[in-house]
């Protein structure tokens, strides 16, 4: 605990310091739609060297090394938790330190630790997702470029990222995050990317190697095209998951061997007038014990950005739907399986609401006062799909326990975020978010509305070398 305020109070000073040592004056660029630790658009990084420690080091290292890693820390005061009138206010601290290791042109070796801290809670547990200490969050090979030539091939643990992540992703805002073991052949040439992989998610088990749970597997083939619809992105994707009956996976306990498919469609790009557009489709068939899978989920948004206005606000609109089992005696088995998503944001900030039996629809603006600032302002409303599934929660458990024939009305929530990018690499950002509860939660638990006040900042030490280490389909 100690070295982690020490290391918090001597970033602070850095920050003070840096631009002092620079005969008071630090010059800089910044574009508010890059990544953390991404080069200035115009090709040049103009962030202060101080910011990069790591690069000396790197420059005393041979040319085929190079040292990485990024630091966030959150601050979270919870209120409403549970829908009782519980409340917390702690802190989320997450180191990552990698070395990748660029044998040749065409073989790589990437490792990465983690180290996810919860400090000052009382009523959150010291456990995932909030906590797991010093692990190997990565640690793959890869074989072949993966921005050049017809193939690469990737062994090991690595963060999955496909499409806008509503299937698979490492779920990144949660302190701990997602990984998986994989074995993973990518084909792509200008214009488009297939993925053909095998893998185990890794569970979130406060081990130093995290051993996957036997038998729960998930197979897949993802394509990425660019030229099949002038200005947009098509991207078909056929995934198999295998799983057994077991109390580690809630979707199976009590209820037999998962045999499934899920054939998924997404779809964004732009239109005419500065709109744009995103939407993705999904059916599952297959079995789950002696029950036939028949479930589904779609996504649609529409958006508007008005460039000539000030902060060149887009509005947006968004519908959402994933299937619930109206009859949990019958034969048929509805309930729409969310896989491995990252569902920050996608149903509302709170991250309260999961991606089965649930029904959303939400209004916003997004807006870019300066190329520093970004701003998000969102309300949305949450119905069950039938009153006869359950409530489930982000990760797909059961939040509240089905009771038909209650109001399916969940509840209506408010995002309010911003975030601030002051180099590259470095950003701070703050938001309030509520879910005000509907009938449904008033009838079926304490009612309380759930409130997510936060703040953090991200550091990215790492300045960008080599070529991605993950591709982004």
């Amino acid at each position: 605990m100690q070295k982690r305020i020490l290391l918090g109070l001597f970033f602070l000073f850095s920050l003070w310091a840096g631009p002092q040592r620079a005969s008071g004056q630090t010059v800089y660029t910044s574009s508010a739609n890059a990544s953390p630790g991404a080069p200035d658009p115009t090709g040049v990084d103009h962030s202060p060297s101080w910011l990069f420690p790591v690069a000396k080091l790197d420059e005393a290292l041979p040319s085929w090394i190079r040292i990485g890693g990024e630091y966030r820390n959150r601050i979270e005061g919870p209120i409403g938790i549970g829908y009782h009138d519980t409340r917390d206010f702690y802190l989320l601290d997450r180191l990552r330190i990698d070395a990748t290791i660029q044998a040749k042109e065409w073989l790589r070796f990437h490792a990465e630790v983690q180290d996810a801290r919860i400090f000052f809670n009382h009523h959150t547990p010291n456990a995932s997702p909030f906590e797991d200490t010093w692990t190997l969050w990565e640690g793959y090979a890869q074989v072949g470029n993966p921005t050049e030539g017809w193939v690469d091939v990737v062994g090991g643990r690595q963060a999955l990222r496909f499409g806008d992540e509503r299937v698979i992703g490492p779920a990144n805002w949660t302190n701990v995050g997602r990984t998986f073991n994989v074995a993973r052949v990518d084909l792509h040439h200008p214009g488009y990317v297939v993925s053909v992989f095998a893998s185990s998610v890794v569970p979130g088990d406060r081990t130093y190697l995290h051993n996957v749970f036997p038998g729960n597997n998930l197979y897949g083939v993802y394509g990425s095209f660019q030229n099949i619809v002038p200005k947009a992105t098509f991207e078909p994707y056929v995934l198999w998951r295998i799983a057994p009956s077991s109390s580690a996976l809630p979707e199976t306990l009590g209820r037999g061997h998962l045999n499934e498919v899920t054939i998924g469609l997404h779809w964004k790009g732009a239109l005419p007038a500065n709109f744009d557009y995103n939407t993705e489709f999904d059916g599952q068939t297959g079995s789950l014990g002696a029950r036939s899978i028949g479930a589904w989920a779609g996504y649609v948004s529409l958006g508007k950005t008005f460039p000539k206005i000030a902060a060149a606000p887009r509005v947006f609109v968004e519908g959402n739907y994933a299937s619930g089992t109206k009859n949990p005696r019958g034969h048929d088995w509805n309930t729409f399986d969310q896989l491995y998503p990252s569902n920050h944001d996608k149903f509302g900030f709170t991250d309260v609401i999961g991606r089965r039996n649930v029904v959303q629809f939400r209004v916003g603006v997004e807006e870019e006062p300066t190329k520093k600032w970004k701003l998000k302002q969102a309300f949305e409303g949450f119905w069950l799909a039938t009153s006869d599934d359950n409530f489930y929660a982000s990760s797909g458990a059961i939040s509240v326990p089905a009771h038909p024939g209650a109001n399916r009305h969940v509840g209506n929530e408010l995002d309010l975020t911003a975030e601030y990018r002051l180099y590259s690499g470095l950003n701070f950002g703050f938001g309030y978010a509520r879910l005000f509860a509907g009938q449904f939660l008033k009838t079926t638990t304490p009612g309380h509305d759930y409130s997510y006040p936060y703040a953090y900042f991200e550091y990215n030490f790492s300045k960008p070398r080599f070529h991605s280490p993950v591709r982004t389909n």
